[in-house]
This record gives C-alpha cells, structure tokens and sequence, in this order.
C-alpha cells in the first residue's frame, strides 16, 4: 500500500470513528418501545428546551409517514396486562410542564397527524408560570387541563406537585406529593393516567432502601408507569416499570440527530 493510500485510509478510519461518537452511524437501531421526550414548542426561538413548531411538524410527519405505531399509555398498559406483542415502531410523545403552548401549537398537529401525546403536569402550578426555572412561560390552567384531557389525541400525568427532584425527597415527601397531585386532578376534575414523569428525571436509583420504599409506594398508589430520562430504547415488556427510558429531544437537534434517537435512542455513542 502506497502512503497516499496509507494516509488516506487512516483518515477515512478516523471520520468514521468520529461520526460513530458523535451520530452513533455503525451502532444498528435498537428494537423496543421509544419515548419522546418534549418541553417547550415555540414559533420561532429555539433553545435546549424549546422545539420550534417547524420542527415539530417535520417530526411528526415523520412517524406519520414511515409508519410509525404511536402508543398511549393506556393502550401501553392493555399490551402488557394481555400479554400481547409490542407494534412494530412503537414509540410514545411525551410533553413536560404542560405549557400553554401545547394547548395552542401542538394540538392542532397531534389532530392533522392523528397522533397522540401524554402531558405531565406540575400540578401547584396550574395556572401559573415555570417558577422552578425562575421563568414566565405560562403553564395551562385547570379549564385548558379539563377540556384537552377529553380529546382522544390527549392524555395527562403527573410531573410531580412542586416541580421537586424525586431524588432529593424522602418517602413521606413522596407520599404527599403524590396525594396532592391525585387531590389536585379529582378537584379540578381533569381526566389522566397513573403515569409521572420525575421531574428532571431525578429518583433515588443510587439508594436502593429509599428506592424499594418509593416502588411500594407507587404500587400502593396503583401507579402504572415512571419515566426517568436515560436516551434509551425500552425493552418491552418493561422489567422496570418506575424506570421506564425516555428520549430527550432538544431543539439544538437537526433533522439527521431527531431520527438517529427515534431509532437508536441516542446520537452521541456515550451520551
């Protein structure tokens, strides 16, 4: 081998090392249920957190169009409880915190689409704004909760009372959020799920004490599923339940990065 060919060859070896890293390319797609994780959808700005509505559409057109089985969580539940085998491209959208835009961006798509998605609310904050992030983006009220909560392509869970990391309470803690965030839906009489999603994806997985007490807990509180973060393909059926994998879908992300995770859970081969 001639030292051109030499050259070139370690080159080659070194982009495709690097677009492993960085786009996981030789890593193969990974079989199982994939679960989208949202925040924000705005109009024009973008950020870590918030996904344009641009991008949102060109998202949902994809599962659309390749045929992607979009899953409730209530259907997810009936899978396991018949025992029955997980649709081919399962995947579920999730949306956090429950912000206004929602209501008026993402519902109009999840009809176009015929899609459904899954809101986890921050119940104290009805109504209100993100102040656990010191921000002013305003939060559905109980009326916009109530009315949306009756359309097939909805759902809402629980995304903890306070905001609070599940990691930093102790299991009374947990117990009263839990009670205030049941309180909270059957006063306001909005319809949802026995689902939370920890907020920050925080639990106390390197306490194992703390985190059978929270499991027994969430089994006495007839919980259903939790879902942390983790950019991971779930396994189906779950063997963890409380821990179940979610995708989180950023707006830095371009085209290329929204469908490597849908597929493989991640982008970045050790992220």
């Amino acid at each position: 081998m001639t030292i051109p060919l030499i050259v070139f060859a370690a080159i080659l070896l070194v982009v495709i090392a690097w677009l492993t890293l960085e786009y996981s390319i030789l890593v193969p797609p990974k079989r199982g249920l994939a679960i989208l994780l949202y925040h924000k959808i705005s109009n024009g700005n973008r950020d870590a957190l918030t996904v344009t509505a641009d991008d949102l559409e060109l998202h949902f057109a994809f599962l659309k169009e390749r045929g992607y089985h979009v899953l409730s969580f209530r259907e997810l539940k009936e899978l396991i409880r018949d025992g029955a085998s997980l649709p081919r491209k399962a995947v579920i959208i999730t949306f956090d915190d429950a912000y206004r835009d929602f209501r008026t961006l993402v519902m109009p798509m999840l009809k176009k689409f015929d899609l459904k998605a899954t809101v986890f609310v921050p119940l104290a904050y009805i109504g209100k704004a993100n102040i656990w992030d010191k921000g002013n983006d305003p939060v559905m009220d109980a009326e916009e909760l109530k009315q949306i909560s009756g359309d097939p392509h909805v759902e809402i869970g629980l995304h903890s009372f306070l905001h609070k990391s599940y990691g930093d309470m102790a299991i009374t803690d947990m117990e009263e959020d839990l009670d205030n965030c049941f309180s909270s839906l059957s006063f306001y009489n909005i319809r949802y799920v026995r689902v939370l999603a920890y907020p920050y994806g925080g639990y106390p997985k390197k306490d194992p004490i703390l985190k059978e007490q929270m499991i027994s807990l969430f089994k006495t509180r007839e919980l259903d599923f939790a879902l942390r973060i983790g950019n991971r393909i779930n396994s189906f059926p779950p063997r963890r339940p409380f821990e179940l994998k979610r995708i989180d879908i950023k707006g830095s992300d371009n085209f290329f990065i929204f469908r490597t995770k849908l597929r493989k859970g991640r982008a970045k081969l050790f992220s």
